[in-house]
């Protein structure tokens, strides 16, 4: 699985969307979206952007947005696609940006970067004080028919059942403030966890 998603983010990007949706029945754009709510602050870094959309709905909405992605294929297809912000190719365990440079980060479907602690690290010495991270992860179909129950397994077989929980206790390592959110349509569910980078207040020197 970990090759096929390789291939898929690389040279096969230009399938991504179509899979995506097919997978997803429709939804996969739905579930980006229930990051937005969940944004604090204008500034915001989209941390493995894939093709850009919701870097466009971001824009649209008068944040200001900046993208890092590692694939050199996707940045091309969301140039292609006409993604009006300021993009970079680099890793998350190494980003170009000082410190407490956004008030949000967000990644929807985040893939094996979200997992290693100094891409953590990275993304905590980012967030302004009182920022947040915002993770969009996994999507479940509501539906009973035949096709909804494969999809749904077929996620959980590349994910893992419960991913949603074991990335949270993974993310408590950042020293952020976690809650585990849902997101739900009359079609499907998805989970969002919200980190939140605790202000630190000063000394007062008293006691």
């Amino acid at each position: 699985m970990a090759f096929v998603f390789s291939r898929l983010y690389n040279e096969f990007a230009w399938a991504y969307d179509k899979i995506s949706y097919l997978v997803s029945r429709g939804e996969w754009h739905r579930w980006q979206l229930a990051a937005l709510p969940r944004l604090r602050g204008p500034r915001i870094l989209d941390i493995g952007f894939g093709t850009g959309d919701l870097l466009s709905e971001m824009r649209n909405q008068g944040y200001l947005c900046y993208g890092v992605e590692l694939s050199p294929s996707m940045l091309k297809m969301a140039k292609r696609k006409g993604v009006k912000v300021p993009l970079c190719q680099a890793r998350a365990q190494d980003m170009p940006f000082r410190d407490g440079a956004f008030d949000s980060l967000v990644s929807t479907f985040p893939s094996s970067f979200i997992l290693d602690p100094q891409a953590q690290r990275e993304m905590a010495r980012l967030l302004a004080p009182g920022g947040r991270l915002v993770v969009v992860d996994e999507g479940r179909l509501l539906g009973r028919d035949p096709c909804s129950r494969f999809l749904n397994w077929a996620r959980e077989i590349t994910s893992g059942d419960g991913s949603l929980v074991q990335l949270c206790e993974v993310l408590l390592g950042t020293g952020l403030e976690l809650q585990v959110e849902e997101e739900r349509s009359e079609r499907s569910r998805v989970g969002v966890i919200v980190g939140t980078k605790v202000r630190r207040e000063k000394e007062d020197g008293t006691g």
